[in-house]
């Protein structure tokens, strides 16, 4: 199904839904209008004006347009933004820092956060996501701590992830986001939190259990059609046996151990070469490495970049060059984002449709919405929208991550346009806005309507879009709340939710 299918489809079951609940929000009869409208004509303009590739880099490389990054991307260029994102450790968060600085348990050590209430070290670590995606200037970086955090997924609900997930993120996720692949493969396999996910911590000799295995291969690595056997599955796991995490009650509680005793000794074949006998703790380092130089993980990780940073269905040249970049560098992280952006060609990429995650962040950045609260009293509200549209941080119960398919996501709108009118109404707990602020300046309904044009969609909003805008703020001069209102209409519209 194309994704032009797929928007028809979900438009369709969103026109189903509302007039079954009649015809009280006037809002989503407005947008399935405005959303008929931008399908008409999106084979030929992508349901908005054309985007300059400035423009188009940051739709893709940050968690949500501002003028702000605009501006910085115009002043240094495409290549120079790219960099700047890149070299993100030369970045100064400290803003960002100062706002993270009440979340105690961020940089505690995993037996110290078993003495809490497991709620506690989950929700500091859902608040801190929230605050960095939305006010970090590492850009970049946040956007692969989310796309690693999906395809090397964990649900946090599963065993001891509450309280552990918290130092699989700092740890794995944030330390390796955009290091070396082979590297982050490794962190992850010794991470307490995977290897309790994914049943590791039991797996003995004699009793191999192969769930880690299998999902090392499928959905890490070498992908499902990547060449490897059912055979090399059994191999991989014997390999790994005795990777365990430690449970005693001290202050090692639940870090990485391994246990010879556990461990199978024997020689193992895995893709048709020999690991040998007594190897240790090393034969799943050599099992690592023979996956990193399979030609099956370089396209694999290849594909799953350009799906996510360029379009759901890639050109293959594109991939190929990517994938090259991965064997040529031994899988350095930046270097494959930098053969993407500099391959990537922006005048013909396809448009993809914002995740709820990546459209809540947006809409937060572009309103210039302050997400207050603190680690006592947090946020809950906001995971409480994302859980309604689907897409609550950590909660994916399945290995595979959160899909970046259009067809599961484009059957979620209502939820969306209720998000957009929470926040613009400040219903939201903890989160405040200020249109009087955000539309400084403009007065008249077409003032308004092209002051929100330029400030929340930087000029993307089709003319039915922006001229719908206008007649609901019409007639007469807009109150605050009218304002607050048509902002939100703004971030339901389909030129917002599609990058």
């Amino acid at each position: 199904m194309s994704w032009l299918e797929a928007l028809s489809n979900g438009i369709e079951r969103f026109a189903e839904s509302d007039r079954a609940v009649g015809d009280a929000l006037s809002r989503r009869k407005w947008l399935l209008a405005g959303a008929a409208a931008a399908l008409g004509t999106a084979t030929k303009s992508k349901a908005a004006p054309p985007v300059s590739h400035t423009r188009w880099l940051i739709n893709r490389i940050t968690m949500g347009w501002t003028p702000e990054e605009q501006l910085l991307a115009d002043t240094l260029g495409y290549h120079g933004y790219l960099e700047y994102h890149l070299n993100y450790t030369a970045i100064d968060d400290s803003a960002l820092n100062a706002r993270l600085a009440p979340y105690w348990l961020l940089n505690a050590p995993p037996y110290y956060l078993h003495g809490f209430n497991a709620s506690i070290p989950t929700n500091q670590l859902c608040q801190a996501t929230f605050l960095r995606a939305t006010y970090s200037k590492r850009q970049l970086f946040e956007r692969m701590v989310e796309f690693w955090t999906d395809h090397l997924n964990i649900d946090i609900k599963k065993a001891d992830n509450p309280w552990i997930k918290l130092v699989d993120d700092r740890e794995v996720i944030r330390t390796h986001a955009l290091g070396n692949f082979r590297d982050l493969i490794i962190a992850s396999a010794r991470s307490p939190s995977m290897l309790e996910y994914l049943d590791n911590a039991d797996s003995v000799v004699g009793n191999p259990n192969e769930n880690y295995a299998r999902e090392l291969m499928e959905l890490h690595t070498m992908g499902v059609s990547g060449g490897y056997t059912q055979q090399d599955v059994v191999e991989v796991a014997r390999a790994f046996t005795g990777w365990t995490v430690d449970q005693t009650d001290t202050q090692t509680k639940s870090t990485f151990r391994f246990d010879a005793l556990a461990h199978d000794t024997g020689s193992k074949v895995v893709l048709g070469q020999t690991i040998p006998a007594g190897g240790g703790y090393g034969d799943a380092i050599q099992v690592i490495d023979i996956i990193m130089a399979h030609p099956s993980t370089a396209n694999f990780i290849a594909r799953k970049l350009c799906e996510r940073f360029y379009s759901y269905s890639p050109p293959q040249s594109l991939i190929n060059s990517v994938g090259a970049t991965f064997t040529a560098t031994n899988g350095d992280i930046k270097s494959m984002l930098r053969t993407l952006f500099l391959n990537a060609n922006p005048a013909t990429a396809p448009v993809k449709l914002k995740r709820p995650f990546h459209l809540v962040i947006s809409a937060l950045r572009a309103a210039k919405a302050n997400v207050g609260g603190s680690p006592e009293a947090l946020t809950t509200q906001l995971r409480q929208q994302l859980q309604a549209a689907g897409h609550e941080p950590f909660q994916w119960g399945t290995p595979d991550g959160y899909p970046d398919k259009l067809e599961h996501w484009s059957g979620l709108v209502i939820a969306r346009w209720n998000f957009a009118a929470a926040l613009m109404k400040d219903s939201i707990a903890d989160i405040t806005t200020d249109v009087e602020i955000l539309l400084a300046g403009a007065v008249t309904a077409d003032q308004v309507a092209d002051k929100i044009n330029e400030v929340i969609c930087g000029g993307t909003l089709t003319a039915v879009e922006r001229n719908r805008i206008r007649d609901y703020l019409s007639p007469g001069i807009p109150t605050k709340a009218k304002k607050a209102e048509a902002v939100a209409l703004a971030i339901s519209a389909p030129s917002f939710q599609w990058y």
